[in-house]
């Protein structure tokens, strides 16, 4: 009898930080699919550019069901549109009873988190960093750093992100970086 497995996920914690195993799908998203978040779109419209990469580990896919979990993980080049800093596009969760944990692999960061109206607040994200994330925040995730931001996160599936809410109305701040240092202005 054969009790001991192998697992079924491997997340890197150096170098490149690659999630692999059973049941994992990456998708990417091109600065080009990016117009709707950044104040100046015209820069990278067209653009085949990649932005950011996503791997996720769900046993669920076809089936989502309250209660199950996945695994992913989000990798942020690192760029800026007119000194305005990498970002993903950020999203809202559907049901705002779902909560999430991100967690920093690599590089460096911020998590940006608003509920939507008055309130809005950034985390720095950084190797070993971890961020709860209440369900009724909005959130997304911005490179500040010359290398690769690694980022992984454990959601539940059936949650739903809404993409839509932050290209109607755009979180109240963006992050910039002039001259190496990290600005922030009111959106």
């Amino acid at each position: 009898m054969d009790i001991i497995r192998e697992p079924k996920g491997i997340q890197e914690f150096t170098g490149a930080c690659e999630l692999s195993g059973q049941h994992v799908v990456w998708r990417e998203k091109k600065k080009s699919a990016l117009t709707g978040v950044y104040k100046n779109p015209a820069s990278i419209e067209g653009s085949d550019e990649l932005a950011y990469r996503v791997a996720n580990q769900n046993f669920h896919r076809e089936d989502f069901v309250m209660g199950n979990l996945q695994w992913g993980t989000t990798y942020i080049e690192p760029f800026t549109v007119d000194g305005e800093c990498a970002m993903t596009h950020g999203h809202f969760h559907i049901d705002p009873a779902c909560d999430e944990y991100y967690y920093g692999l690599g590089g460096e960061g911020f998590l940006l988190f608003w509920d939507g109206k008055d309130d809005f607040y950034a985390e720095k994200v950084y190797p070993g960093s971890l961020h709860y994330i209440s369900g009724v925040y909005g959130h997304r995730l911005i490179n500040t750093g010359d290398t690769v931001l690694a980022v992984a996160a454990c959601s539940l599936p059936a949650t739903k992100q809404d993409h839509a809410v932050v290209e109607a109305q755009v979180f109240p701040y963006r992050c910039f970086k002039r001259d190496g240092k990290i600005v922030w202005k009111e959106a």
